[in-house]
């Protein structure tokens, strides 16, 4: 447990755990909220203005009262004016209290609780029983509600007009103002015109005339939200909690900004909060039935919907929700019954059309989605937030025409969303894009130095598509589009519409897009282009293939085999440790593990482990399984019928047989051999009577840790993944040290004479004897590379070797092995590429050269070698285009120049003939 501190008072805080998320890409798309900062934070410390006005000694008891309620500090005592009770009930949310139906309370209040019970048309017959700004706001958001946007507009007019011609005073009233102006710029389309007013009338009204009004930063926040400034509003919402730290609005306000940026442990900590405040708070499990729609888990979600709509039937927001989780599970017919449902309270609404579409495109269900939002904009075209869903959308969609179009319209509407506006100019930017059409893809570039890179790719493009769709016996209907971002702020902003983001190359489906591979100022890293875009075209591919609803795991093992990469050393390592420790993602656990991973290497470990079991279903059920599968989930069926119509298994029985195969496996790789090490040590220690002691303490202190350990999970939710017990967490586990002399180490060697870790610790002994790898080691190494085949090591070594004897052809297969395993340098393609050429190979010389451009194209020197060999060859073209590429790179070398003359007047001649 840890402790929230609500003013003076102490609630205890669970500490919930969740390891999650899922994204539609196969990037990695989070934007940290603060550096530093906890988005929802385990305390809110008192703000000191309200410590000092609780402590005045000229309040009398009643005006105390008052302010300690309106601060959130209260306890029962203060409870004692129906008024009070009837404010505190509306912070946590408690809408069924009786104190709303006692006459004595004033109308505003009681107005306010069936608004939010969604009890509409009674808020309206209430609230206009009243004539102050807050009233009318009330109404207006009611009829708002009703999908009667023009009644909307004109009880709106009062309220605008006294902002107008009085100087409101008050605080409460001018900040109820803003808000009833907030509704007017929903159903009239005045924002561009009102934000900026707003933003300055609430900086007044908590500013100038109550430096204590937290309701006016409360607004403050929601209007940043409305624009995209999730950081700026987490930063007014926190301020508003330090003044009141039982508002659930600003709990829930910071619930959704996590939404936003997929951190479901702040999701989950807003929700446990709100439920401290209120057991049954309906916004928790509205917050967690939308998180379990985001993570791609519609039916989880039911319970919470139906917990919310069970006891307030009327409750627009779950209303909504419940057609989204209809819509996710793919059951057109119970979608629109749901809307339907949401039509009878709300008919003419926009609202349920817009979340539903908003969440079929973060599902990647473009068509459908684009026809829930269409029908949102139609119902209330003035409302900016289905225009920039939709916008955004068909951006990713491909559709950048139509989302120009359409993002175009928003900024007229509401020029100050930060994403629809650099998604606006990235639009515009690309407009002035030079584009490469090929039999299956698009080419979209800046002009300029991207051209040289261009020029390599179509050839390898349809090389790719035939490889991949070969494999998974499955065509796009349409052309792909690629899109080659000039810098990486420029790929962020066109993934995401917010330039903060950790890849360089994604697929939104129809689209792909990378930034170029470069290092430098505003670069990221030279890699191995064709490598990462046959791993995003198979997203492409299986995407279409199931209509986008694969789950991510496997969309993402498919395209990690797809690179034809061996698996590297770290990740094996990774993987046997998991494996032996009991801590490898089940099912459920590994679709969250991409974007919000828990663990510093929970992301990586998810690509890895997807692609262990997607090798696992290859040799278990065929390699045509996947293909079975995905024809499973192309006809709209969830995770658990899929695997067992196609592979005839359950998803439980698939992971448990994945274990058992995988204890096999990782044993191939040469690693996790017995005895272990540890055990070979511990026969050691056995043998030391001074160890022995401490062996045996230190086995009772492993038990007792152990038992600790299991303690403290009771009742505790369920997490993850299973923490392994690491001796640093506990002192007394540490085994004593123990050394491995020569001696024993050959005894050892004798006994086992296959055992990796055994042959490892050898050759590493002899190298740091000889001050490195000799001739003499020669057969171990190559009888480690055998024993342990996922480690680079003796590959480098040898290869070493037996360039330092000048024995290339020997080399060459420990270069080549290094070069497959190779993403970001061309070192291992440029050596091999000289090797080859001296052995008179220029083919393989040419693929080399033309590996290492396609790490480094723009580097002068990979341009010179490629051109060299091309010539060498007689392959004119080839060496034409290197060497124009290189008048581009070095426009200050007239050696170029001349050299292009040349090959360009070999080429006339070729034609003539």
């Amino acid at each position: 447990m840890a402790a929230a501190t609500f003013g003076t008072y102490a609630i205890d805080m669970v500490q919930s755990r969740f390891r999650g998320l899922l994204v539609c890409l196969s990037l990695l798309v989070i934007t940290s909220w603060a550096a530093g900062q906890t988005l929802v934070p385990e305390t809110v410390p008192r703000h000191e203005a309200v410590a000092r006005a609780l402590e005045a000694e000229w309040l009398t008891g009643e005006e105390r009262a008052t302010l300690r309620v309106f601060h959130g500090v209260w306890d029962e005592r203060d409870l004692i004016s129906p008024t009070r009770k009837a404010i505190a009930a509306l912070d946590a949310w408690r809408l069924d209290d009786p104190i709303f139906d006692d006459a004595n309370v004033p109308v505003e209040l009681r107005a306010e609780a069936r608004l939010r019970r969604g009890e509409l048309q009674a808020a309206i017959d209430l609230a206009a029983q009243s004539d102050t700004i807050r009233a009318a706001r009330i109404r207006a958001e009611a009829y708002e509600g009703l999908g009667r946007f023009e009644r909307a507009g004109e009880v709106v007019i009062e309220p605008v007009r006294r902002l107008q011609r009085e100087q409101l005073e008050e605080a409460d009233e001018l900040t109820e103002g803003v808000r009833a102006l907030m509704v007017r710029a929903r159903v009239e389309g005045q924002p561009a015109r009102d934000f900026q007013t707003m933003m300055g009338l609430l900086a007044r009204s908590h500013q100038q005339l109550d430096r204590l009004y937290w309701p006016a930063r409360l607004t403050e926040a929601e209007l940043l939200l409305e624009k995209d400034e999730t950081q700026e509003a987490a930063q007014v919402l926190h301020e508003v909690l330090s003044f009141n730290p039982r508002s659930s609005e600003a709990w829930y306000l910071l619930g959704r900004i996590a939404l936003q940026i997929f951190d479901f442990n702040s999701v989950i900590a807003a929700g446990e909060t709100l439920r401290l405040l209120n057991p049954r708070h309906p916004l928790a499990d509205v917050l967690f039935a939308e998180m379990r729609l985001i993570q791609d888990d519609p039916e989880s979600s039911r319970e919470y919907i139906e917990s919310v709509l069970n006891r307030w039937p009327k409750l627009r927001r779950a209303r909504a929700l419940d057609a989204a989780m209809h819509a996710l599970m793919y059951d057109e017919a119970a979608m629109r019954a749901a809307i339907a449902r949401y039509e009878e309270l709300s008919p003419g609404s926009a609202k349920a059309y817009y979340v539903v579409g908003r969440h079929l495109s973060f599902n990647r269900q473009y068509d459908a989605a684009a026809e829930m939002l269409e029908e949102a904009i139609r119902r209330q075209p003035n409302w900016p937030a289905p225009r920039i869903e939709q916008g955004l959308m068909e951006l990713q969609s491909g559709r950048d025409a139509v989302a120009l179009r359409i993002l175009r319209e928003v900024s007229e509407i509401d020029p100050f969303n930060t994403r629809a506006i650099n998604s606006l100019q990235l639009l515009e930017d690309l407009a002035d894009y030079r584009r490469l059409e090929t039999e299956h893809f698009i080419v979209r570039y800046a002009p300029g130095i991207d051209e040289i890179m261009v020029e390599m790719m179509p050839e390898r493009l349809e090389e790719i598509h035939e490889t991949v769709t070969r494999r998974f016996q499955f065509k796009p209907d349409r052309k792909t589009v690629v899109e080659l971002m000039p810098n990486h702020e420029r790929f962020a902003v066109r993934i995401t519409g917010m330039p903060f983001i950790h890849t360089i190359a994604a697929c939104t489906g129809p689209v792909i897009a990378m930034e170029v591979p470069r290092s430098g100022s505003g670069h990221t890293t030279t890699y191995d282009w064709a490598r990462v875009f046959q791993h995003e075209y198979t997203h492409t591919v299986t995407l279409a293939q199931t209509k986008n609803r694969i789950p991510h795991w496997l969309t993402e093992a498919a395209a990690v085999e797809m690179e034809f990469k061996p698996r590297d050393y770290p990740t094996a390592q990774m993987l046997a440790r998991s494996l032996e420790q009991g801590t490898l993602f089940n099912l459920d656990e590994i679709k969250w593990a991409f974007v919000r991973p828990e663990q510093p290497q929970d992301r990586s470990k998810a690509y890895a482990q997807g692609h262990w079991m997607l090798e696992f279903m290859n040799e278990r059920f065929g390699s045509s399984a996947v293909i079975r599968l995905f024809g499973r989930y192309f006809q709209g069926e969830r995770e658990a019928a899929a695997m067992r119509n196609a592979l005839g298994v359950s998803r439980e029985d698939f992971y448990r047989e994945f274990l058992e195969w995988a204890e096999t496996d990782v044993r191939s790789w040469g690693l996790l051999a017995k005895p272990s090490m540890t055990d070979l040590m511990d026969e050691l220690r056995a043998k030391d009577p001074d160890a022995a002691v401490q062996m045996a303490a230190s086995q009772q202190a492993r038990l007792k840790a152990i038992a600790r350990v299991l303690s403290d999970q009771i009742g505790q939710p369920k997490t993850r993944g299973r923490r392994a017990l690491k001796a640093e967490d506990w002192p007394e586990l540490r085994r004593p040290p123990v050394e491995i002399t020569d001696e024993t180490l050959e005894a050892w060697r004798e006994e086992y004479p296959d055992h990796p870790d055994l042959l490892e610790l050898e050759i590493r002994r002899a190298m740091q004897r000889e001050g490195g790898a000799k001739a003499s080691m020669i057969p171990r190494l190559e009888r480690y590379a055998e024993l342990r085949p996922v480690d680079p090591m003796p590959h480098q070594r040898l290869a070493q070797i037996y360039l330092d004897r000048n024995e290339p052809e020997r080399a060459i297969p420990h270069l080549e092995a290094l070069d497959v395993r190779e993403d970001h340098s061309p070192v291992y393609a440029v050596e091999l590429t000289r090797l080859y050429r001296e052995q008179g190979d220029l083919d393989r010389a040419m693929e080399k050269a033309t590996r290492a451009l396609e790490i480094n194209p723009y580097d002068a020197a990979n341009r010179e070698r490629a051109a060299a060999v091309a010539l060498q060859s007689q392959r004119l073209e080839l060496a034409h285009q290197h060497i124009r590429a290189l008048t581009r790179l070095e426009p200050d070398r007239p050696r170029h120049l001349q050299r292009l003359e040349a090959v360009e007047r070999l080429l006339q001649a070729e034609s003539r003939e």
